[in-house]
């Protein structure tokens, strides 16, 4: 029984990670990009999907956010920004469906194929 635990915990985790990667690789034409750069690092660890750098979290809200101190959406390091009402201007030039909140955009589009990769690691883990 437990070496049947350790390998369903094993598969969850591995079929976790493969999912990871496939939603990545699905929701990069809903990713805002002029240069590709924030598509073109995002880290998938474990099963979690990080988009680094610091303009990652604005452009997935899509809006506008400034230092409150300052007003400007200019902030020294370490500042925490606030978000405005105002909408970002989001490019279609490189990625067609690109728009804030990506992952849900790709997530609608996407859910079954997600169930699919997800269920066929699973069986490869059980040899089914």
């Amino acid at each position: 029984m437990e070496r049947l635990d350790k390998r369903m915990r094993f598969a969850g985790s591995g079929a976790e990670h493969a999912l990871a990667i496939q939603m990545a690789k699905d929701t990069e034409p809903f990713v805002p990009a002029r240069t590709k750069s924030l598509a073109n690092h995002v880290i998938v660890h474990e099963d979690t999907i990080i988009y680094p750098g610091p303009y990652a979290r604005f452009l997935y809200y899509g809006k506008l956010m400034i230092d409150p101190d300052t007003g400007s959406s200019w902030a020294a390091p370490g500042a925490d920004k606030v978000i405005t009402g105002k909408d970002l201007n989001i490019s279609k030039a490189v990625h067609g469906k690109a728009q804030s909140h990506w992952f849900e955009a790709s997530k609608a589009q996407n859910l079954e194929k997600w169930k699919r990769v997800a269920g066929r690691v699973m069986k490869r883990e059980f040899g089914g």
